[in-house]
């Protein structure tokens, strides 16, 4: 049975690395600091830790490109604590970076 959500579900958020332009204002608009901004390859792109995030969408809110958008995944229980930090990656192909 799959589960049927509403339309405003705040599940993980979920960054799209080509939109983004490393301005940084999802970390600074963090209220929980979930949100750290690291370098990859010469740019500086959000990192996202999601048990530290609140959900509170206030990324999204901020973000200039809209690179922060909602999603409907909410099965977020792990026993290893470090598949909770997003970090972004580099691509196959050269200058694009993606988040893992």
């Amino acid at each position: 049975m799959e589960t049927k959500l509403p339309d405003d579900f705040r599940g993980q958020p979920i960054f799209d690395i080509e939109l983004c332009i490393g301005c940084g204002l999802c970390s600074l608009n963090c209220p929980a600091k979930a949100i750290e901004m690291v370098v990859v390859d010469g740019k500086k792109y959000p990192q996202l830790s999601l048990d530290k995030c609140i959900f509170c969408y206030l990324c999204a809110d901020g973000c200039p490109r809209k690179a922060i958008k909602t999603s409907p995944v909410f099965e977020l229980a792990t026993i290893d604590k470090s598949s909770l930090v997003i970090k972004p990656q580099p691509c196959e192909q050269k200058d694009k970076v993606q988040v893992q």
